[in-house]
């Protein structure tokens, strides 16, 4: 058993943030019943800092794009648990690049102005790949 230190909070509430994320993510997401405290959006906070934060690593090549390796490298240095959260913060940034933003604004618009939104998925792949791209363009080279 990997010993419990301060980087076990961390992977703790990454994941409560990714729990949070999946429930934005998904369509049609309801309030999940009894799961609502557990997907609650308040556990996004922390990534206000730690997904820039995240970004701003991949494009100076200090965290992988790809998350298991993302883990394997911070885990080499910091510990398990870091590598843990270092691997969902990692899966969170890429969600909230490629696809999450497009699903928030499809289900906070109004009814009537939800056609003009058909497309945003798209365009969100589109762009957020376009970034993840670049990112492992810079990074590679």
């Amino acid at each position: 058993m990997m010993p419990i230190d301060g980087w076990a909070f961390a992977a703790l509430l990454a994941l409560m943030a990714l729990l949070a994320t999946v429930r934005l993510a998904i369509p049609v997401g309801g309030t999940m019943g009894p799961l609502r405290w557990i997907t609650h959006p308040t556990w996004l906070l922390p990534m206000v800092l730690a997904i820039p934060m995240t970004v701003g690593l991949m494009l100076r090549g200090l965290v992988p794009l790809w998350p298991p390796q993302a883990r394997a490298m911070v885990a080499a240095d910091y510990g398990y648990w870091a590598g843990i959260a270092a691997l969902i913060v990692v899966l969170i940034a890429e969600l909230w690049l490629l696809w999450v933003p497009s699903m928030v604004a499809q289900r906070f618009a109004k009814p009537e102005s939800r056609s003009a939104f058909r497309t945003l998925p798209l365009l969100n792949l589109a762009f957020g790949g376009g970034l993840l791209l670049l990112l492992w363009k810079l990074t590679a080279g």
